[in-house]
């Protein structure tokens, strides 16, 4: 038995290296995982179910080869970067939707896992958009608008997010502490496994009086990077880009 995270790999016709990361992940390291859990930002950018590209469609074909091969269940929950995946592209990947903050029993360890944008408090800015972006009725308005348009805008938001990166310091792009302690403490669990910072790492440190774990995923820019976990335990594993090419 065996489970594996994994997040932020920024899929684009850009980056081509990324999806045959995947790909190879998929077909040589993932055949023996009963489950695998997508922590957002599989995508760069989504602006609706109802767009096809080549990339999309591929993508959905080789999760869903994946699932029904190894008989394997696939979760996803959402992004920044493609909050918008609906029911109809998770059915065509043969993903089952989650939401943001979920619990799962990790062999027997109540473990939380999200995407992990809702950590990072000090970036205001972010978490104001944020506000706005996840409203139900804004959603349903920019759902309605030309797929023409929608890419336009979509494609306007993703180059301003990136050139305000250059400017955030890591304080700004990292959790806050306070916030993964609170999150920890309500849902009681002493494991935690998240994405969308980039930093791969696992943080050890004392949550409702015990010891607990904090798994940073990390991206797929120059290594992949996943959570593997099985009854015996849950190791950070981070290879390089084309280790399963290779």
């Amino acid at each position: 038995m065996r489970t594996l995270f994994i997040a932020d790999l920024h899929l684009s016709e850009n980056h081509r290296h990324i999806t045959d990361a995947l790909f190879a992940f998929l077909e040589k390291e993932a055949t023996n995982a009963e489950t695998l859990y997508i922590l957002g930002d599989m995508f760069e950018v989504w602006i609706g179910d109802d767009e096809h590209t080549p990339l999309m469609d591929e993508v959905a074909q080789k999760l869903t080869s994946f699932a029904k091969k190894n008989n394997a269940k696939i979760f996803y929950i959402h992004g920044n970067r493609d909050f918008m995946i609906g029911k109809r592209y998770a059915k065509q990947a043969s993903m089952t939707l989650l939401p943001e903050h979920t619990e799962i029993d990790l062999y027997g360890t109540k473990t939380l896992i999200m995407h992990g944008d809702t950590l990072c408090l000090f970036d205001k800015n972010y978490q104001r958009m944020r506000k706005v972006i996840h409203n139900p009725v804004l959603q349903f308005i920019f759902n309605c608008l030309p797929l023409k348009l929608r890419k336009r805008i979509g494609w306007k938001i993703r180059t301003a997010s990136q050139s305000k990166k250059v400017y955030k310091n890591t304080n700004m792009m990292g959790v806050t502490e306070q916030e993964v302690t609170r999150l920890m403490e309500f849902h009681g669990v002493q494991r935690l496994i998240h994405g969308h910072t980039h930093q791969a790492f696992v943080h050890d440190f004392t949550v409702n009086e015990k010891a607990g774990q904090r798994f940073d995923v990390g991206d797929w820019y120059t290594n992949l990077s996943f959570v593997d976990a099985n009854p015996e335990g849950v190791e950070l594993v981070i290879l390089p880009i084309d280790y399963y090419q290779q």
